[in-house]
């Protein structure tokens, strides 16, 4: 879709949500709308919109119970808002490392830090490369296990993705500003094929009122039941984390493109794919994984210090942003090293350098460039910067 026609639509969508009494023109509530768009887009039979990704990780946690004294198994090479979302419900964050091949949860080392307290597992498709959840769910069964997919590096309608997402009882998407699908600043979707926990989910993250079901943010109450002393509104302990409308009419408006920015995506990543082939002391993740194509939130490199001992990340960072490159990112710093967690022992893990090793060697060396450029001019200019500050380099 033409960036003119988009935003004359979002506009459209964003106005009419505005009022307070408009509604979608097939007769749903804006956010109930986007649920069921969103949910049918990439194959499920549920969807329940929160205000971030982070929300709906902790919402999905309390929904399949874990409470104080409880573990749960993510990644050693991830963003924090897993553990934090674990750390919220009184439970204990317990990290996996990663396999050096893809930099996904290494799962032939899943299975030893299972206990008898362990609750679920949080897969992570890092950087866009989905995980292999048909085999971590076998592992999550075996042990009687929950796994949730914390999907919000990874936005895909290819049907294998579709169908490896399904082995998981709950995937969370986030609609953060840089992330495949916007909704504006912030937004998630929690989905599922489960009745019982897209209730649950929702009432965690819809207050906890009673009326809330699997499909529905609301119901039609008459006056006389919900304005009575008598009427009881909640059955359940929840949190305020709901979608506003202008969100969701925004997120309305996005899906008429999400093949353009998926596409978008892809294209991008592949410019820098080509621009980097000559350069063997780069490693790079695979393009696929089970025949399911990488996403790519970020195009990601890994600098090995022993295949390029004379050249630093900075040196490329500088020489980049020299030649007129937008820069690019450092891998965020593995999360049990971050300053909230340093030194703890929660568990029978200390929080500490060498806890998961193939990890923190990755994140001292991986190179993140941008993928969301629109035109693809500019994703073929800064591939081709990339390409001659490696040639200058090496």
């Amino acid at each position: 879709m033409h960036q003119g026609k988009y935003d004359s639509i979002a506009a459209k969508f964003v106005s009419e949500a505005l009022q307070s009494d408009s509604f979608h023109e097939t007769g749903e509530a804006w956010v109930e709308a986007f649920e069921n768009r969103f949910a049918e887009q990439l194959g499920a039979k549920y969807g329940i919109a929160v205000n971030s990704a982070t929300s709906g990780l902790h919402a999905a946690l309390m929904a399949i119970g874990v409470q104080s004294g409880d573990e749960v198994i993510s990644p050693g090479l991830t963003v924090i808002m897993d553990a934090f979302s674990t750390v919220y419900t009184g439970a204990v964050p317990v990290f996996c490392d990663v396999s050096p091949k893809d930099w996904n949860l290494d799962l032939d080392k899943v299975s030893s830090l299972i206990t008898g307290k362990t609750k679920a597992v949080i897969s992570v498709s890092w950087f866009g490369l989905p995980t292999d959840n048909r085999r971590l769910r076998e592992i999550c069964d075996k042990h009687g296990l929950f796994l949730i997919d914390d999907s919000a590096e990874t936005i895909s309608t290819q049907e294998l993705i579709i169908e490896n997402w399904r082995y998981a009882h709950l995937r969370v998407y986030s609609f953060e500003s840089k992330k495949h699908f916007s909704t504006g600043g912030e937004g998630g979707m929690v989905l599922t094929d489960d009745q019982v926990l897209a209730a649950k989910v929702r009432k965690a993250a819809g207050l906890g009122y009673k009326h809330l079901d699997a499909k529905k943010g609301r119901t039609s109450l008459a006056s006389r039941v919900f304005q009575n002393p008598s009427y009881e509104r909640f059955d359940a302990v929840g949190l305020n984390y709901r979608m506003t409308p202008v969100t969701a009419a925004i997120g309305l408006a996005q899906l008429q493109r999400i093949e353009y920015l998926l596409q978008s995506r892809v294209e991008s990543a592949n410019y820098f794919q080509e621009a980097t082939k000559p350069f063997e002391w780069l490693e790079r993740q695979p393009q696929t994984k089970n025949g399911m194509q990488h996403t790519y939130y970020t195009f990601g490199l890994f600098l090995n210090s022993e295949n390029s001992p004379k050249v630093t990340w900075q040196d490329i960072y500088d020489q980049f942003v020299a030649n007129g490159g937008h820069g690019f990112y450092a891998n965020c710093i593995n999360p049990y090293l971050e300053p909230v967690f340093q030194g703890k022992r929660l568990s029978k893990q200390v929080f500490t350098q060498g806890l998961c090793p193939v990890a923190e060697n990755l994140q001292r060396g991986i190179l993140a460039f941008k993928t969301n450029y629109l035109d693809m001019r500019i994703a073929q200019e800064q591939a081709e910067i990339l390409r001659n500050v490696l040639g200058e380099l090496e």
